[in-house]
């Protein structure tokens, strides 16, 4: 499980399963689609079978990991923790 969350507002997040990094040409056009390596001009796709979210193209990567991308677009900063389900489920065992 991912969840994608909006730094300034911490009542917004999107959970889900599957992601994709959207690549797309000059007309707007899907170009490629990515499970990672995420770069600027991408957007981020949750859910993108089902119950889509896209972010904006991004503009800024502040921060990649295997954990987490914080990256900024044109309007929304984002954090997409990558390992936050299984994180959670680490804490409760280790109790």
């Amino acid at each position: 499980m991912i969840e994608l969350t909006k730094v300034n507002n911490e009542n917004w997040s999107k959970q889900s399963t599957d992601l994709r990094w959207v690549e797309r040409r000059e007309d707007g056009s899907v170009a490629g689609t990515h499970i990672s390596n995420p770069k600027i001009g991408y957007t981020l796709a949750i859910d993108p079978y089902g119950n889509q979210f896209q972010t904006e193209p991004i503009t800024h990567i502040l921060e990649s990991t295997d954990k987490i991308v914080h990256f900024k677009t044109s309007k929304e900063e984002y954090k997409l923790y990558l390992t936050k389900y299984f994180q959670e489920i680490y804490e409760k065992l280790k109790d």
